[in-house]
């Protein structure tokens, strides 16, 4: 997504040189989607196109020819260093006296019998190949950049160097308290009530269903819910969310959108709490929750599980529930109802800059270019 690419806008403002490697495009769940084109202020883009569908083993055609062209003097990976794709880079990097960084998101152990413990014997050839790409990459990677403390301990355990932590920044100059655009949307869709939202991605692990059987139970009290619209027919889980909604009898309270990603903080803006009711399955464990960041950086209320990273993103700047708890969820959400909860001006600034100074983009540049510098050491200028 070409909004994702806006922090290496941070890195060409403060003098770096970028290019950026990107695929052609990706395969999802409901599809194939194109890289979108450059943007203004993108880098110089090379659109390669990929061999294989699974992050682990997939390959970029021609990707060694774009770097014997550029000869980069760093390399950062957006894709875990175990990995088939990090061990060929890193290669190339350690024979090029090119540093090599990679990022990931894993907050899950990467020992075989964690493996097998959290999705049987059958996941023992990956978790196997997993161990052999570690034991390999570890040696070619000069520093990894993780997404959450768990990931950080995990690959400090594992014997990789320079493990920095960094937020999966937002863009502060899009994600903001913005009353005007509050006020308009708020008008466009007919939202005279409190809004209960959800962003992201309608699948099991998100939890979404918790949410709905908490709305179902909270019926006498005025609210309205957003969500992103969606095919009922892509997965069976969408198909369970609209039998749900329907069986709670909710359907005209359910306000469905379809922003593009740079709208999204609008409708953000529109709403008044935001729930991040991820749930820990065999194969995930929440590992971030951008969502919640860019909720907060708006100078939302968001209530979110405990699952994986999410309380230390929000760090007390939000309401935690237990995972899975449907009643703990339905709670925090009647006391904040029957309150006609909402944020003072105060509090709403404290959050969103808390969310600025720690979790955008421009903190995720500081840490990463920290990093470079103290790897590259006195031939960086």
């Amino acid at each position: 997504m070409a909004i994702n690419r806006n922090i290496y806008h941070l890195f060409m403002q403060d003098g770096w040189n970028v290019e950026m490697v990107v695929p052609v495009s990706l395969n999802f769940p409901a599809g194939k989607k194109k890289a979108e084109i450059p943007g203004e202020g993108d880098p110089i883009i090379h659109y390669l196109n990929l061999n294989g569908d699974n992050p682990r083993t997939y390959l970029f055609e021609g990707l060694k020819n774009v770097l014997e062209e550029q000869k980069p003097r760093i390399v950062l990976l957006d894709n875990d260093p175990v990995s088939r794709l990090a061990l060929v880079v890193g290669k190339w990097c350690s024979q090029n006296n090119t540093k090599f960084f990679c990022t990931s998101c894993e907050n899950l152990p990467l020992d075989v019998f964690s493996a097998i413990k959290r999705r049987g014997w059958k996941n023992l050839p990956a978790a196997i190949v997993k161990r052999i790409l570690l034991n390999k990459t570890k040696k070619v990677v000069d520093g990894v950049f993780t997404i959450n403390s768990s990931g950080k301990q995990i690959f400090i355990n594992e014997g990789y160097k320079n493990v920095e932590q960094i937020p999966l920044g937002f863009d502060p100059d899009y994600f903001y308290p913005d009353t005007s655009t509050r006020a308009s949307l708020r008008t466009k869709l007919g939202l005279t009530k409190t809004v209960i939202a959800y962003f992201g991605r309608l699948t099991k692990e998100k939890g979404v269903h918790i949410l709905i059987k908490a709305l179902q139970e909270l019926k006498e009290l005025e609210w309205l819910m957003m969500m992103d619209d969606f095919d009922e027919y892509a997965s069976d889980y969408n198909k369970e969310i609209i039998r749900l909604i329907n069986d709670a009898d909710i359907m005209d309270r359910v306000v469905f959108i379809n922003p593009s990603h740079y709208e999204i903080a609008g409708y953000m803006n529109a709403a008044d709490i935001v729930v991040v009711p991820s749930i820990t399955v065999p194969h995930w464990k929440e590992q971030y929750g951008r969502v919640a960041a860019e909720a907060m950086a708006c100078g939302k209320t968001v209530i979110a599980s405990d699952s994986g990273a999410l309380p230390e993103l929000l760090n007390k700047h939000g309401w935690l529930f237990p995972e899975g708890d449907v009643q703990s969820l339905k709670k925090l959400l009647k006391d904040l109802l029957s309150i006609n909860y909402s944020v003072n001006e105060n509090s709403r600034h404290n959050i969103s800059a808390y969310a600025k100074n720690e979790l955008s983009m421009v903190r995720q540049k500081i840490v990463m270019q920290a990093s470079f510098k103290k790897i590259v050491g006195h031939d960086w200028e």
